[in-house]
């Protein structure tokens, strides 16, 4: 399978509800409640349509033209996305179905966490040494991995000099799918440790009907 359609394979085929309270963010389908940390708000999806305009992707051997240029329009929006400042640090939103990520295989949540990051070379190559390792998280009876730093250029088209970022993958599972977000922060604009660790607390249940997701996902089907 060509990585474009592993791509493909990951966006639900519809998007899911997100209710925006004044310090969380609601996924009633899968029954998760996210905060919203101090003084981080909710990005209007500007972030990533400037993304997708200007990042300038690294060069791939194994990809032609045409497969760069469908890898690239193949990257999807997130589901939401959390920005802090003038846009640093961002905290990006997916929901997978399990199955997109794992295929028939048993990955437990610290696997796939670091499957993730053998992705990123496709999107940033790496600039730092730093083992790809992922370290398991246990709170509010969730299971979720948590993954090392991954150093990358941001590189842009306007020909300004990179910006040294950094690059972390948090999953939850979360009964038949993968909650997982991208954190992309750099040395001006740092993710500070505090920060994360109030983020990972606030992440939880609230008490909604987790199963309706997958329900309308089989109503598909029918």
């Amino acid at each position: 399978m060509k990585l474009t359609d592993q791509i493909k394979i990951r966006e639900l085929k519809f998007k899911p509800k997100v209710g925006i309270l004044e310090n969380s963010i609601e996924l009633n389908d899968i029954g998760i409640s996210i905060p919203i940390p101090s003084g981080f708000k909710v990005d209007d999806g500007v972030i990533f349509e400037k993304f997708k305009a200007e990042y300038v992707f690294p060069e791939n051997s194994e990809f032609s033209k045409k497969d760069s240029e469908s890898f690239e329009k193949g990257i999807f929006p997130p589901v939401f996305v959390l920005k802090k400042n003038s846009g640093r640090p961002v905290i990006a939103c997916y929901l997978f179905h399990i199955k997109a990520l794992k295929g028939g295989s048993n990955l437990n949540i610290r696997s796939i966490n670091k499957y993730e990051l053998m992705w990123a070379p496709y999107l940033a190559k790496k600039t730092n040494e730093v083992p790809m390792n992922a370290k398991r998280i246990l709170r509010n009876q969730m299971t979720g991995a948590l993954s090392s730093e991954y150093g990358f250029d941001y590189k842009t088209k306007n020909g300004t000099d990179p910006i040294p970022s950094n690059l972390r993958v948090l999953n939850y599972q979360v009964g038949k799918f993968v909650l997982t977000f991208y954190l992309i922060y750099d040395d001006s604009n740092n993710l500070e440790q505090t920060e994360l660790d109030t983020f990972i607390d606030g992440i939880k249940t609230n008490g909604k009907n987790a199963n309706s997701l997958w329900k309308q996902i089989k109503a598909k089907f029918k």
